[in-house]
């Protein structure tokens, strides 16, 4: 046994404090702990959050959680409580990370050592990317900002944090299970954030883990043989070490194996409605997690009211919806979820004043102030929608929704009730809608080049052109303003064409962005923006100085060029077309997310335009001529019934279009599970501090005699503590223990030393714990009798 153990009963004697050089619960203890805590470190640095990863300066994360643990295992030692060990860790913290990641602000080629001179530049420089981070995310806004020194003082903080909280837990509190879940839990949140393969820390920490538990459980039972004097406490602990090092390597063996081979997903339709939960945090991720690594997608399919551009367009490759269509319909369509109508120089909205409209099911949506309407160059168009992770409550329609077999809500921007999106709480089931799409023909009535060439610029709806041609102040700045002059001039090479007419900008602006030889697309510029866009500079004005982005950078200064022109455009946002058989199923993948432009044509309404290069899918319009905006004919006459609102039958390898219940069981048992262990934890944890033998004895004597086992008036403390042992025999011991010291104090009384008093607060707890399984068995038997 290890010096300090000390058996129940035994007459204390004083000794001075020390704190002996090997840890009583043994080194294979520390060193579990300690294991841990560096794989936590070790899964952040792998992950590569910071493209300064080449950086040898930022390997520091395990040996942070080293010192973490040493602190944390230095505090439990010398006698300190829990709040001053964490607090003066928290100090030292305070002063060595801002040192650490102050150097690496400054990089591997300023040389700067950690002499009084190099120590104060660390700290300004540190200094100054906080002061950086809070001008670019909370003055200015931006959604993202190039600093990213701050990530390393984050990371520091939580593995520093995590070493302290294990070697505290485990060698002061003896809980190595708070230990285990807590750096488990962050282990697995980045596992869950990156797609770097980290099964193999995976894997060390398991067995770290598992270790660290037999070895605590194996240093308490030598305590209890060392105080009863029952047999070889270190014979006893070398058979559950025996035992415990054959349990934890065939678990780790049996669950590797298990791991390369299983292929069955039996939870996978449980979260069907979880991802549009989680739209806004991941926004919130996107905004303010790290510029580099490979983050994993959270696998949710959406887009919401406001909208910040980041540098990272990571679309989830599940299916989004299916869509039946009629026979014979062969147009193809962009899926529209939405508009945005106010741009926030680093993001969009959907504007303000926003109004919601209930709309009963099938009545026809409104038609907003000064747009010539549905009919005008555009026939009806036919669909039956199933959702499947597309999970918002939004009507997906192509173009203009007319109707749609839900009572749902028609939001919009401004007076003049400008479309915005259309909502319902029944969008989750499968459901009928009506839209107007255009009729890109040289018919009558169909849209051509050259009726929109004619179309000029008397929009005649003042509060249309204020809300679609507003901009922000520095909405452009240079290089943006010098890609719109770089256009206006491409436009002047045809001779039949004008810069200032509006199509034919617009058309110009849609085949400039969308060449290859001017933009690139790519749907991670996150090092872009770190290396060119510092400062105050807007998405567009960053999307011009990078030369690359995805749809939204695309779509964003489409937009907003168009607006500087004085041409109402608006920010469309929804699905590619998809995927269509020949039965006319077309299944939308949610990797088809997209954004594109929409321009206003006075007497045609809007026209959609596609700048975005390589994926984009802009629509052709013919050069026609210029004939009356006639209406065109309904085309294709509708095949679903009027109240035909019952979902398609389900086909082969089609999922289901509702969850049920099953969902929100599964949710509500895993919750109510949680709630149970963290109750059961909360009750089984030991006293972390001494406890009197007056106040231990009496508590345990209120417990038991709601139980209607307190003691009689003419009983003593030992004939109760006999009788009570009769009844929970399991913790005669226990019992004795408290008596005898009950005892001592009260009639002979005597000082109770530190040490022993706690062992009472631990024969206090087992105490507690018996006697309430007593009460829970009472109360399973008198069920059964009933």
């Amino acid at each position: 046994m290890s010096a300090g153990v000390i058996t129940a009963g035994a007459r204390t004697v004083p000794q001075p404090r020390s704190m002996p050089l090997r840890p009583a619960e043994g080194w294979l203890t520390l060193l579990a702990t300690v294991v841990m805590v560096m794989v936590l470190g070790g899964s952040l640095q792998d992950a590569a959050w910071t493209p300064d990863s080449n950086n040898p300066d930022v390997n520091f994360l395990p040996w942070v959680g080293l010192i973490g643990v040493a602190w944390g295992v230095f505090g439990a030692k010398v006698g300190w409580g829990r709040w001053r060990t964490h607090i003066l860790g928290a100090l030292i913290a305070g002063l060595i990370l801002p040192l650490i990641v102050g150097g690496i602000a400054l990089g591997p080629d300023a040389n700067v050592g950690w002499d009084p001179a190099g120590m104060a530049r660390r700290l300004v420089a540190t200094l100054g990317v906080a002061q950086n981070v809070w001008r670019d995310l909370v003055i200015i806004g931006k959604a993202t900002t190039g600093q990213y020194a701050h990530y390393h003082l984050v990371f520091g903080v939580i593995v520093w944090g995590a070493g302290i909280l294990a070697g505290f837990t485990v060698f002061g509190h003896r809980r190595p299970l708070d230990a285990v879940v807590v750096v488990g839990l962050a282990i697995i949140a980045n596992m869950a954030l990156t797609t770097h393969p980290q099964l193999t820390l995976m894997v060390i920490f398991s067995a770290a883990a598992l270790l660290l538990l037999i070895r605590t459980h194996v240093f308490e039972e030598e305590l209890t043989w060392s105080r009863r004097k029952i047999g070889d406490p270190g014979t006893v602990g070398q058979l559950y070490l025996r035992g415990g090092a054959a349990f934890v390597t065939a678990t780790i063996l049996a669950s590797v194996v298990l791991t390369a081979t299983a292929s069955s997903a039996p939870l996978q339709g449980v979260w069907a409605d979880l991802p549009k939960h989680l739209q806004g945090l991941q926004q919130l991720l996107l905004q303010i997690g790290p510029p580099a690594g490979d983050p994993r997608g959270l696998g949710t399919v959406g887009f919401g009211k406001n909208a910040k551009t980041g540098g990272l367009w990571q679309p989830s490759d599940s299916v989004a919806f299916r869509v039946q269509l009629q026979p014979g319909e062969t147009k193809v369509v962009k899926w529209r979820a939405g508009t945005y109508a106010e741009y926030t120089r680093f993001g969009w909205t959907w504007g303000d004043p926003e109004s919601t409209n209930d709309v009963a099911a099938r009545d026809l949506q409104a038609i907003p102030a000064g747009e010539p309407g549905f009919a005008v160059g555009r026939r009806e168009f036919f669909a039956r929608i199933t959702p499947e992770v597309f999970r918002e409550n939004t009507i997906i329609s192509p173009n203009e929704l007319e109707r749609v077999d839900r009572t749902s809500r028609a939001i919009s921007v401004g007076g003049g009730d400008y479309f915005t999106a259309v909502e319902s709480d029944d969008s989750l089931n499968t459901y009928n809608i009506t839209a107007a799409v255009p009729v890109l023909q040289d018919v009558q009535g169909g849209i051509t080049e050259a009726r929109l060439r004619q179309a000029g610029t008397n929009y005649g709806a003042p509060e249309l052109v204020a809300i679609y041609t507003a901009l922000p102040k520095d909405a452009m700045g240079p290089a943006s303003t010098q890609l719109l002059a770089d256009i206006r001039r491409s436009v002047n090479a045809p001779a039949d064409v004008d810069p200032n007419n509006p199509y034919d900008l617009a058309r110009a602006m849609e085949q400039y962005l969308a060449s290859p030889s001017n933009f690139r697309y790519d749907p991670d510029v996150r090092p872009d923006i770190s290396e060119k866009c510092g400062g105050d500079v807007s998405s567009v004005e960053c999307f011009a100085l990078m030369k690359a982005g995805y749809c939204e950078y695309y779509a964003s200064a489409m937009t907003v060029m168009l607006r500087w022109s004085h041409i109402p455009a608006r920010v469309a946002y929804g699905f590619l077309p998809g995927k269509r058989g020949n039965d006319n199923l077309e299944v939308v993948s949610a990797a088809s997310a997209h954004w594109w432009v929409e321009v206003y044509f006075p007497g045609t309404g809007w026209v959609e335009f596609d700048p975005t290069g390589q994926v984009g899918q802009p629509q052709p319009i013919p050069s026609g001529s210029v004939g009356p905006p006639t209406p065109a004919p309904t085309g294709i006459a509708p095949t679903f019934a009027e109240r035909d609102l019952t979902p398609p039958p389900a086909r082969v390898g089609q999922t289901t279009t509702s969850p049920g219940a099953g969902p929100f069981i599964a949710i509500a048992m895993i919750l109510v599970i949680g709630v149970l262990a963290l109750a059961y934890a909360a009750i089984r944890r030991a006293p972390s501090r001494p406890m009197h033998p007056d106040k231990a004895w009496g508590s345990m004597a209120r417990l038991a005699a709601r139980l209607g086992l307190g003691p009689r008036p003419s009983q003593t403390v030992f004939e109760y503590a006999g009788a009570l042992g009769d009844e929970v025999p399991a913790v005669r011991v226990e019992l004795t223990t408290l008596a005898r010291a009950k005892v001592e104090v009260a009639y002979g009384r005597r000082d109770i030393a530190p040490d022993r008093m706690r062992r009472i607060a631990e024969a206090y707890h087992r105490l507690r714990l018996a006697l309430l399984g007593l009460l829970l068995r009472r109360g399973l038997r008198g069920r059964r009798r009933r």
